[in-house]
């Protein structure tokens, strides 16, 4: 299976794509930082503008694809884990902004270019629960 992975140079990424990898997956990761594993294609695309999450999406997903006769190229899934990961990070205002219009572009260009497997991963530090005080 072809796997956009918004976000797989993070905490959670840099475990559940080495993950997918170990099961036979292609996976082209989009995050500010590239992941350090010769394995995966790393792109860099800002996912609050709509127009390149739609280029990503619809782009080749390996090298391999550009050979003559190899059909139209398609990601068969994206797991979406690209995030502004806690507060105090940003102004909430602008954590607000990144992850829920970043979060809306993968899943409208997932919807236009008919990607059907979408996983969307979320963090409990959003929630400051990790930074509270008192009982849990």
């Amino acid at each position: 299976m072809r796997i956009l992975f918004t976000g797989g140079s993070g905490k959670a990424g840099r475990e559940v794509v080495p993950y997918l990898l170990d099961r036979g997956h292609r996976v082209m990761n989009v995050d500010l930082v590239p992941l350090d594993d010769p394995r995966v294609d790393n792109i860099t695309a800002d996912l609050t503008d709509g127009a390149q999450v739609f280029n990503v999406m619809s782009m080749y997903a390996d090298f391999d694809e550009l050979e003559p006769g190899t059909g139209v190229p398609r990601f068969d899934a994206v797991v979406h884990f690209a995030a502004v990961p806690r507060i105090l990070l940003k102004p909430d205002n602008e954590t607000y902004r990144i992850n829920v219009l970043s979060t809306y572009n993968v899943l409208e260009a997932a919807t236009k270019l008919g990607i059907r497997k979408v996983v969307i991963a979320s963090s409990e530090t959003t929630y400051g629960v990790c930074f509270a005080d008192g009982e849990r």
